[in-house]
């Protein structure tokens, strides 16, 4: 009978995308900043919502994959 890797496709692939998603966002980031622009107030606001938004959903997914497992 054939072993299996115990590397997975699926989990390796989401990694592999969502690290190559972070280096697109930092590197529109890094071209898309004009010197010396400023924010303002409702940009705060959209990225203090944004960020708040990012934290909530992580954690609620962590959480339920971490309550499968218990089962």
């Amino acid at each position: 009978m054939a072993r299996r890797s115990k590397l997975r496709v699926g989990p390796t692939l989401a990694i592999g995308v969502l690290t190559l998603m972070l280096c697109l966002g930092i590197s529109l980031l890094y071209v898309g900043w004009q010197p010396g622009s400023t924010l303002s107030l409702i940009g705060y606001i959209a990225m203090t919502l944004g960020l708040l938004a990012a934290i909530v959903l992580g954690v609620g997914l962590a959480l339920l994959v971490h309550s499968k497992r218990d089962d």
